[in-house]
């Protein structure tokens, strides 16, 4: 089955796009005008998960859509403007993670602090159901022949080509969904050290050659200061209740993605850096390093594929933040077939859990995909007790239907 993630295209064209004319004849013209394309182009992309479980009847959906204004020059270099926004409903949380378990600082070790990069935290209310709406890119790109060059708000170096294993949905993963389908989610293997922060980020072309010693491509980014309270990471010094968490500047990443053929095998592999400056100078928090690797693996109908993220979460001590995940996929006709796992440990809020996923989705047409699947969660998570603090073991089933637009 054959998965698109494009969209469709509203283009305004001007100028010659079957490419350049001949040399010019006439003594007088030159040779070197300007025979540009100009390009207006709209990517939508649109899904919605109906769930049925304990506490999870609500129905949840993820708009999200691009514009973007694109010149093709003569010599084939290409220059423009994206812009980007998302609308979404959610409830429980802003960004990733949420509210888990209860305990408040001075129970035993619980500490006063939102695990940064989990987005987990186990004190104050959670956030309520809402419709939010967020411009989330917003960036000028320009082609070098070598590779691309983006100024703005965009994904950092670390995302431009991370792999892992097949994945059913868009929406509903067991790693890091782009909604919280299951309830307790937790487990997120992509780096979003920079969210959607303003960058200046540089991505190569891909050099080599795949059916032989394989193609290397290589991405940097640096983002001044990442301060965005987005849909999917939320950047926040004072957050909820009073708790605190590191906040960070001069954010560098670094990433790289190898990908080789050798006969029906199709292999890939990326790995990614990061590292920030504390910006709060409390005590305790620590410049941000994360690092993360994936790989995939596909032969005709099967794949799989596994992925891993290791955090430091910006404070010091052993409060770290580990994600772990792997999937496997058949593609019969139109159907695409996963089971995905996912676990993850956040010792900064003492929580761990796991998540395993099966379902399958077909492709409708050209542009739709519908499908049906199960998630199993488990979470331990600290609670307060007369004798300090224990862990409480959290357990859910959640079945789903998804339907999407435009993957």
């Amino acid at each position: 089955m054959k998965r698109t993630f494009g969209a469709i295209s509203i283009a305004a064209l001007s100028g010659a796009i079957a490419g350049p004319p001949a040399f010019p004849q006439d003594a007088f013209s030159d040779p070197y005008a300007d025979f540009d394309t100009e390009t207006v182009t709209l990517d939508l992309r649109a899904g919605s998960v109906v769930r049925a479980g304990e506490g999870a009847s609500d129905i949840l959906f993820d708009v999200d859509g691009d514009l973007t204004f694109e010149r093709f020059t003569e010599a084939g270099r290409q220059q423009g403007l994206v812009l980007g926004g998302r609308l979404q409903s959610e409830n429980g949380h802003r960004g990733f993670g949420g509210l888990t378990g209860a305990c408040p600082p001075g129970t035993g070790d619980c500490a006063s602090v939102q695990g940064p990069v989990s987005g987990l935290r186990t004190l104050g209310a959670p956030d309520g159901e809402t419709v939010r709406a967020r411009l989330d890119t917003l960036y000028g790109f320009h082609e070098t022949g070598w590779g691309e060059v983006r100024i703005g708000r965009t994904s950092g170096a670390a995302r431009q080509d991370a792999v892992g294993g097949p994945q059913a949905f868009r929406l509903s993963r067991a790693d890091g969904g782009r909604v919280n389908t299951g309830g307790l989610w937790g487990a997120r293997t992509t780096n979003f050290s920079s969210g959607e922060d303003a960058k200046i980020l540089f991505r190569s072309i891909a050099l080599g050659q795949e059916i032989s010693v394989g193609t290397l491509r290589a991405s940097v980014s640096w983002t001044p200061s990442v301060r965005d309270c987005g849909l999917d990471q939320c950047a926040r010094e004072y957050g909820p209740a009073g708790l605190i968490s590191p906040v960070f500047d001069d954010v560098v990443e670094v990433a790289v993605h190898y990908a080789v053929r050798r006969g029906e095998h199709e292999f890939e592999l990326s790995g990614g850096y990061s590292r920030g400056d504390d910006a709060t100078g409390r005590a305790g928090f620590t410049g941000l390093r994360t690092h993360d690797l994936g790989i995939s693996w596909k032969n005709g109908a099967w794949s799989a594929g596994a992925r891993t993220l290791v955090s430091d979460n910006g404070l010091a001590g052993e409060a770290g933040y580990q994600a772990w995940s792997a999937s496997a996929g058949y593609e019969a006709g139109p159907w695409l077939w996963t089971l995905e796992y996912a676990g993850f440990s956040d010792n900064s809020v003492h929580v761990d859990g796991e998540s395993w996923q099966a379902g399958g989705s077909r492709l409708i047409g050209e542009r739709w995909v519908a499908g049906f699947g199960v998630i199993a969660q488990s979470r331990d998570a600290p609670e307060v007790t007369p004798t300090g603090r224990r862990q409480n073991a959290q357990n859910g089933v959640t079945g789903f239907l998804e339907l999407g637009w435009q993957f």
